[in-house]
């Protein structure tokens, strides 16, 4: 009898020695598969890293940005001042739909009454 539960006491224990065994063979797998998943997502994360790294310096820094917008006001200022300056010289010589050719044939028309205006003036007060 003593030695059917000696053999029954040895059993057990056998039993759960090996099932803690087994246990830790399955948290080990566990933990490695873990490990291993971990690793994969790091790996991944370093690689996008090394992506961000290797993009930055071909991106636009903030003072060419600033520099850029900068030219942009200089050039529509300059256009909006040829506008204005475009728009004084309608007033003055008149709308000016067509050529250069016929800028310059309203101006001389202008020069010419100008003229005929000054000798009308020089005959009037006797200056010659």
């Amino acid at each position: 009898m003593i030695s059917l539960i000696i053999t029954g006491a040895a059993a057990g224990i056998i039993g759960v020695i090996s099932g803690q065994a087994l246990v830790f063979s399955m948290g080990r797998r566990g933990l490695s598969a873990q490990v291993k998943a971990v690793g994969g997502q790091v790996s991944h994360i370093v690689a996008k890293v090394d992506e961000l790294e290797r993009a930055v310096p071909g991106m636009i820094t903030r003072t060419e940005v600033e520099n850029a917008f900068a030219q942009v006001a200089q050039i529509e200022a300059q256009r909006q001042a040829q506008a204005i300056q475009q728009a004084r010289a309608a007033q003055v010589f008149g709308s000016n739909n067509g050529a250069p050719g016929d800028l310059n044939t309203a101006i001389n028309a202008q020069l010419g009454a100008l003229n005929d205006r000054i000798n009308r003036i020089n005959q009037e007060f006797g200056v010659r």
